[in-house]
């Protein structure tokens, strides 16, 4: 008679539940013309079953600084308008924690929101009373690293300066002379190496004319001289003048490597194919191996190694370098004339007899082959 002896249900919520919040994260995929992602901040009060969301604006993100979306209240799931005002309603159907799980979707404002996680004390409510494991439901939301295309810098059309002054030009507003590589310039300026090459254009007039190709280490400039033959029809003297020169197949400056015996390089617009080279270039170029392997003995061998069962190179007499080199064209190795040179100057076999084609030493360099697998391991 006094109204006691019946359960206050929202008075024992608001003792049991006050100061308790569900918070969860979430997004939505603004799909119109100028739309992103926009991610929002989801708050459920247990005490009283109403929520509110908030706008998790980023910085710089051009939003205004009013991150409330919804205001916090109950949220209906089905809302709908009367007819009229002060007209009765059924009791409304509100959004309840069970409707709220990370992965599933929520509709606020017709708008579709994506639950794809929440705090430390969200996970323990779902996981103490309703045996939902939130963290193993959550969304991936890292967005991919941009990347940025970097431009690159304008060709130099002008053909005043090289290209290093017109990229200091694109650097700075005051350019300065691109740097050089002093130690390298002290220490081999004036060593110039010399390559004897022909042209290989296709033109029986040009079969017979003979060219020196100078290298410049120092500052890596290429020159090309035309060497005087009789009756060619040419005047002999400079072809290409001394200066950085790129190769036209891969768009960069020669390198030394570029100029080994047996290669096709193109100067001035001309194929030419290098014959020889002089003794002081292929004694430098030994010394120099790491710039230039084609003239160290090893490398040489190393490309030898699909031949190291053929019966050739295992005869103690020797095999000609002619042979050697057909025979590492069908076993798939092309091997150049550099390199059969540098084994010739390494492992030729001094027959004795005058007039006689030198022989190379096949089970010598055998030997050294399968020093070099035992030493990686093979």
């Amino acid at each position: 008679m006094l109204g006691g002896g019946h359960v206050n249900a929202d008075m024992q919520r608001w003792l049991e539940m006050d100061r308790k919040v569900l918070r969860f994260k979430a997004f939505w995929d603004d799909e119109s013309l100028y739309g992103n992602r926009i991610y929002f901040t989801i708050h459920y009060y247990l005490a009283d079953n109403t929520m509110e969301i908030n706008e998790a604006h980023a910085r710089n993100s051009g939003r205004d600084a009013y991150p409330v979306f919804y205001k916090r209240g109950p949220l209906v799931k089905a809302p709908k308008v009367n007819v009229y005002p002060g007209m009765l309603e059924p009791e409304p159907d509100l959004v309840l924690p069970k409707d709220i799980v990370v992965g599933g979707t929520m509709k606020v404002w017709k708008r579709d929101l994506v639950i794809y996680d929440c705090d430390d004390f969200t996970q323990r409510f779902y996981q103490d009373y309703m045996g939902i494991d939130n963290k193993a439901n959550r969304v991936d939301v890292e967005e991919p690293p941009k990347i940025h295309q970097k431009l690159t810098p304008p060709p130099n059309t002008t053909g005043i300066g090289t290209d290093e002054d017109s990229l200091e030009n694109c650097k700075e507003i005051r350019p300065k002379p691109a740097k050089k590589d002093l130690r390298k310039m002290m220490i081999l300026t004036g060593e110039v190496l010399r390559f004897e090459a022909r042209m290989v254009n296709g033109e029986p007039e040009d079969e017979n004319r003979r060219f020196i190709i100078g290298y410049f280490p120092a500052d890596d400039h290429v020159a090309c001289w035309e060497l005087p033959v009789r009756n060619s029809g040419h005047m002999a003297g400079k072809f290409s003048e001394k200066g950085r020169k790129k190769n036209p197949d891969t768009g960069k400056y020669f390198l030394l490597d570029e100029f080994a015996i047996g290669k096709t390089v193109c100067i001035a617009s001309q194929a030419m194919l290098i014959l020889r080279a002089d003794e002081h270039t292929l004694r430098w170029l030994e010394q120099n191996t790491d710039v230039f392997p084609h003239a160290h003995p090893h490398y040489c061998i190393s490309q030898l190694a699909p031949l190291r069962d053929s019966p050739y190179l295992q005869d103690p007499r020797g095999i000609e370098p002619d042979m050697l080199k057909q025979l590492a064209a069908y076993n798939g190795v092309d091997l150049l004339d550099h390199e059969i040179i540098t084994l010739l100057r390494n492992y030729c076999i001094n027959t004795g007899a005058e007039g006689a084609p030198p022989l190379l030493d096949g089970p010598a360099m055998l030997e050294v082959l399968e020093h070099m697998f035992k030493q990686q391991g093979y």
